[in-house]
């Protein structure tokens, strides 16, 4: 609460200081601001359709993550650097071109043109620069100026866009405010100008720009994705028919039709001869043995039939044709030709069977043999396995002559197969990545439409429109934020300074800083500041001090008198004319007062005065009441700890204006220490102090002005009192007190 107070009466006593600057700071930015001018609003709103316009891309949920960075990138576009640029060129060729210097035209002033125009006619280069001008063809003068710019200083187009130009440059246009209206589709774009013709024109040129450089930007990056799937897709088309033919032609020289099939085949034959082979070998070896068993049976006339040449060269005749009988029957039906030779064949067996039986009739002799077989059905029997031997035979040799063929198959078709195979599984990969690189590509044409209908549901709902009044300035704010601002810097500048400083000042920082109490304030007589009221402002100050110094006089000391001792830390405390104050008040009011003061009634330097006890050792009363000590600076000398326990009250003088320093209060300390706990009191008064300071003590001092008493009451935090002018003849009485 203290600390409050005392912020409050800081300002109070500095409030001059404070209206001072704060007025000046105020004056200043009233002066700066009086040509403000409020500048020119030009909005417009923009339909994305990116939340719920139709997108053939989209999943049946909506996807927000996605959405909310497409609004994202769109506002990024329209606030991008380039896009910027080329709006910031595009106006600058507009408002050379369309301008007039003398009259409005198509939104564009004549002091935008005239600053333009003059801007440039000016620079370095600024013949270069209107050369590149065609009145006929914004876009070609656009593409002129794009020609001309070069990332470089001296480069007028290019500083025009990089500078702080107001019109044209990157800081000017980065004002463009982009912001997105709640959840919807809708993009709010606004823009301020000082002039109506820039403001309305800019926002112009950024809807199509804007609308122009998305396009181009997400057209590129498709288009360019579409071209690779295409050059990658016809290589892979290419690669993938020649893979194919390369088979076709394989299979055409090694006469494959359909090698899953054919080797089936081969191998349900290869199972067949197999069996075949073993029938064959089985009727091969039976007959082999009856014919041994038969020839065994036979006398010398029927072996002698067996070699009889004739009979051989039928035998042989019917092996033969034997063989070729079996070899036919081996091999699958051919067709008539096949089956018309087969039964002439069977018929000659036939022949030749009966004309070796006759034959073998003729030569036989006996009918029976010596066992008592018949010797016809020996040669019969002989004959008949020697026809069946000889078709078992043929038999297995056409069988293991069919294996080797069969063999050769295999030694063929196994690595054809492999071939194959590999052959195969080339086209299957190469046909799975076309298929792939197709699906991307198609993926590719149909983003690409999705961004067509995108980029067509980019339109602008409210267009651009022409100002016509300014905006209200923000002069006003400015300057009450001017005031306030150099207000609360006075103030703090002031409370920061009251922190730190040490300077007595008054009675709550007499008391933080020193740490004693503070009886009374005595103003200074001499100063001028406040006229001819010193005088009555040190009489009442005086009159409080004498009261509340008469309030310690309860016992008297040493000689029967009251005794006061009036000391200080400096030299320049004025304690003799504060003792002076006293005496002269005391004497008016009739008490007997005597003032006694260091070099003139005794000596600091006497052993009297170094030894002393009480004050009785260098000084005699002489009946008076009240005995006022004044002794020199605690600096000086050191006042012996006799005198100050031997007294009523011991009173410590320090001037307000000045601070209390590290010297003070050792000096105060030691004091203390002399004093230890001892019952005389040590109080504080303060010199030269300020009216504020006195009226602590005294209350509010003349002049009893309205202002002065409201001033007082804020000071004091007396906020709800009631200010009462005091009467003039009460005034009048208390001058005369």
């Amino acid at each position: 609460m203290n600390f409050i107070i005392s912020t409050i009466r800081t300002l109070f006593r500095h409030y001059w200081q404070i209206i001072l600057v704060t007025s000046i700071c105020t004056g200043i930015a009233y002066y700066l601001t009086l040509n403000m001018r409020g500048g020119y609003d030009v909005k417009s709103t923009l339909y994305t359709g990116v939340a719920s316009g139709y997108n053939l891309e989209s999943e049946k949920q909506t996807n927000w993550a996605m959405v909310q960075n497409s609004m994202d990138n769109l506002i990024s576009i329209i606030q991008a650097e380039s896009t910027l640029k080329r709006v910031s060129i595009r106006l600058f060729a507009r408002v050379l071109i369309e301008g007039n210097p003398d009259k409005e035209v198509n939104g564009i002033t004549p002091a935008s043109y005239n600053y333009t125009y003059n801007h440039v006619k000016n620079s370095t280069y600024g013949k270069e620069i209107l050369a590149l001008i065609d009145k006929s063809s914004e876009d070609k003068t656009v593409a002129n100026f794009f020609k001309y710019m070069r990332p470089e200083k001296s480069n007028y187009l290019y500083g025009l866009f990089y500078y702080t130009h107001p019109y044209y440059s990157y800081e000017a246009l980065k004002k463009i405010k982009v912001q997105r209206r709640l959840s919807s589709d809708l993009l709010d774009i606004s823009y301020t100008s000082q002039d109506p013709g820039i403001a309305y024109n800019t926002m112009s040129i950024l809807m199509k720009e804007f609308v122009n450089e998305y396009s181009r930007i997400r057209y590129d990056e498709t288009d360019k994705v579409i071209a690779y799937f295409e050059k990658e897709l016809s290589r892979t088309g290419t690669k993938l028919r020649s893979e194919e033919d390369d088979l076709t032609k394989y299979n055409v020289e090694k006469r494959i039709i359909n090698y899953t099939d054919e080797t089936k085949e081969i191998a349900a034959i290869s199972k067949e001869y197999e069996l075949r082979e073993q029938d064959a070998l089985f009727a091969y070896k039976s007959a082999k043995s009856m014919l041994e068993e038969l020839e065994k049976h036979m006398d010398n006339n029927a072996k002698q039939v067996i070699k009889n040449l004739n009979f051989i060269d039928k035998l042989k005749e019917a092996s033969t044709i034997t063989g070729k009988i079996s070899e036919t029957e081996a091999i699958s039906q051919k067709g008539d030709q096949d089956n018309s030779e087969l039964k002439a064949d069977k018929k000659r067996m036939n022949e030749i069977r009966q004309e070796l039986s006759e034959l073998a009739d003729s030569y036989i002799g006996h009918k029976y043999t010596k066992e008592g077989v018949s010797r016809t059905n020996i040669i019969d029997q002989w004959l008949e396995q020697t026809l069946l031997f000889e078709k078992a035979k043929a038999e297995l040799q056409i069988v293991q002559s069919s294996r080797k063929d069969l063999d050769e198959r295999y030694i063929f078709f196994a690595p054809v197969g492999t071939t194959i195979k590999q052959k195969e599984r080339s086209i299957n990969f190469t046909e799975q990545n076309y298929l792939r690189i197709l699906q991307s590509y198609n993926e590719a044409l149909l983003r690409k439409k999705n961004l067509e209908m995108t980029s067509a549901t980019l339109k602008v709902l409210n267009e651009p429109t022409y100002p016509i009044s300014p905006n209200s300035t923000h002069r006003k704010q400015i300057l009450i934020a001017v005031c306030v601002v150099s207000f609360l810097i006075v103030a703090v500048w002031l409370i920061l300074i009251e922190l730190l400083d040490r300077t007595l000042r008054d009675v709550t920082r007499a008391k933080n800083i020193a740490g004693f109490k503070v009886i009374g304030a005595v103003p200074d007589s001499s100063s001028v500041r406040y006229g001819g009221l010193n005088k009555t402002y040190t009489q009442s100050a005086i009159k409080e001090i004498s009261n509340s110094l008469l309030s310690f006089f309860t016992e008297r000391k040493s000689g029967n008198v009251y005794t006061v001792n009036l000391f200080s830390t400096s030299n320049d405390s004025n304690q003799e004319e504060l003792g002076k104050l006293l005496y002269e008040y005391w004497q008016s009011r009739k008490l007997k007062t005597r003032l006694i003061c260091h070099g003139v009634d005794f000596n600091i330097e006497s052993s009297n005065f170094l030894l002393a006890k009480n004050f009785l050792d260098f000084y005699t009363p002489q009946g008076e009441d009240v005995l006022i000590i004044v002794y020199p600076s605690l600096e000086q000398c050191c006042i012996p700890t006799g005198l100050l326990l031997n007294t009523n009250l011991n009173l410590l003088v320090a001037p307000a204006n000045r601070g209390w320093k590290t010297v003070d209060k050792q000096l105060s300390e030691q004091l203390s220490v002399q004093l230890g706990k001892s019952s005389v009191p040590l109080r504080m008064c303060l010199t030269y102090a300020d009216r504020v300071t006195v009226e602590d003590f005294t209350g509010l001092l003349p002049p009893y002005t309205f202002i002065r008493k409201f001033i007082y009451q804020l000071s004091q935090l007396s906020l709800t009192e009631k200010i009462r002018i005091r009467k003039k003849a009460e005034v009048d009485n208390d001058d005369d007190e």
